[in-house]
């Protein structure tokens, strides 16, 4: 059994602030947890007993891949092939001034280029990000896990783990498997991050590379990003928000409830494809909204930029909004689409561009939607609601 030295939090909250600043200060805090007074773990396997609803961070350095699964015992068990990883344990109490039951997320940084290709800047803006409603206030064992350059570490936690915090700091992948019940944060700022069969209040985070999520149930998602391309397949949404500056978005096969479904880039092409009952509704500033449908819905196209659809018994409302591209709208799963329209290329091109940078394995498994046969889920069982 590890017995890591214990860490202390990085940061401190001045009670003179205000409300705001507090709790911007307290996320900030959170985000940041236990970079110094570390232990140093050795490579291969080492476990952490846990109490019920822990708070697991995994952190990692360019080139690294980090990789979280979950499983039915009161610990954390890390594998790693990095000697000099930094791992501690120690409780914190949440739902306090200090610590609140929410993140602030600070304002990011960003660089694109401008209508006219030359490079600039901006920003992302402050979020705030609630945890999942089921998290208990009062003490929680937080463990957090710091993995060094070009490293690989898998993390298996609880089952009824409160807050899974995964980041890679640079180019990296992250992958997210069989997590359910809790809160779920990534942050890259490149390479690939994966959600596979998710369901947790998530904030993803992918400046740039891929942010790909499937077989996924979200009551509640934001996810936002630079140039990053967005792909979710087969998954379903309850409330869901996805932004980027430049990147496509592509929500392939899936399903939505009744509540905030938005998907709006400034620059990048917008595809939504439905799987049973929504209205959504389809807008662009100088490109096209563009339909293909196997089951005729209701369509209102009242401009080239501006149409919605009502497919099926219609319900949840859908906003695709995008600046300078298309907005493709259509049921079903691109992959079973034997022809499409010539207008309907730019999708594929951007589809099979994203394809090319992925690694091969990526393409076998038909990770990125319209590529081969449709990918049947994997289901291996889930596991209970912590």
């Amino acid at each position: 059994m590890m017995r890591p030295r214990v860490a202390t939090i990085v940061g401190c909250v001045s009670t003179r602030w205000g409300g705001a600043a507090r709790r911007w200060a307290a996320g900030a805090a959170f985000l940041t947890l236990f970079v110094l007074s570390a232990g140093t773990a050795n490579a291969a396997t080492s476990t952490i007993d846990v109490g019920n609803q822990a708070v697991v961070q995994v952190w990692a350095r360019t080139g690294s891949d980090v990789a979280v699964r979950t499983w039915e015992r009161p610990a954390v068990q890390i594998d790693t092939d990095d000697d000099q990883i930094q791992v501690a344990r120690r409780p914190l109490a949440f739902g306090t001034v200090q610590m609140p039951m929410s993140v602030a997320i600070p304002v990011q940084n960003i660089q694109f280029r401008d209508a006219n290709g030359n490079p600039t800047t901006g920003t992302l803006p402050p979020e705030d990000f609630p945890f999942a409603p089921d998290m208990r206030t009062g003490i929680h064992d937080v463990v957090h896990i710091n993995a060094g350059e070009g490293t690989h570490t898998t993390v298996t936690v609880p089952a009824g783990t409160a807050i899974v915090d995964a980041r890679v700091f640079g180019n990296g992948q992250i992958t997210i498997n069989n997590y359910h019940g809790g809160t779920l944060f990534v942050f890259a700022n490149n390479g690939v991050t994966r959600l596979e069969n998710v369901s947790a209040a998530t904030f993803a985070q992918m400046l740039n590379g891929r942010l790909l999520a499937f077989d996924s149930s979200f009551d509640r998602l934001r996810a936002r990003g630079n140039t990053a391309a967005m792909f979710f397949e087969r998954c379903r949404a309850k409330q869901i928000e996805v932004t980027t500056h430049s990147g496509p978005i592509v929500f392939d096969n899936g399903t939505f409830e009744p509540g905030l479904a938005r998907f709006e880039s400034t620059n990048g092409l917008i595809a939504v494809g439905v799987d049973g009952n929504a209205q959504v509704n389809g807008r662009t500033q100088d490109g096209h909204v563009l339909a293909m449908f196997e089951q005729r819905p209701r369509f209102d196209q009242r401009a080239e930029g501006d149409a919605t659809a009502t497919i099926g018994a219609g319900g949840a409302l859908v906003n695709a909004v995008t600046g300078h591209g298309n907005v493709f709208l259509y049921d079903g799963a691109l992959a079973n689409r034997r022809a499409v329209p010539p207008e309907w290329r730019q999708l594929f091109t951007a589809l099979q561009r994203q394809a090319g940078t992925a690694s091969p394995a990526s393409r076998s498994e038909g990770v990125l939607p319209g590529f081969g046969p449709p990918r049947r889920p994997v289901r291996p069982g889930f596991f209970r609601r912590g």
